[in-house]
């Protein structure tokens, strides 16, 4: 178990480094990122899923605007 908590933390040059039960990870993040604004910024995991879930958003709603003009399309022969 390490002596600090999880969580972001300063490690200077103006970067976050991310820290978990287990120790130093490779997670950093720039001071600068819209991300660390809001104190404390997401857990990495929670980052991530944020990603994932945008991308689904992104991927369904492209797919719903290829259904109204994909019918509209005609391929070449």
């Amino acid at each position: 178990m390490s002596e600090k908590p999880a969580g972001w933390y300063y490690v200077g040059d103006g970067k976050l480094r991310y820290r978990d039960d287990y120790g130093w990870t490779e997670f950093y993040m720039d001071t600068t990122d819209p991300r660390a604004q809001s104190w404390p910024p997401p857990t990495p995991r929670t980052m991530l899923q944020q990603v994932r879930d945008d991308e689904e958003a992104r991927s369904k709603q492209a797919t719903s605007r290829r259904g109204i003009f994909g019918s509209r399309r005609q391929r070449r022969p």
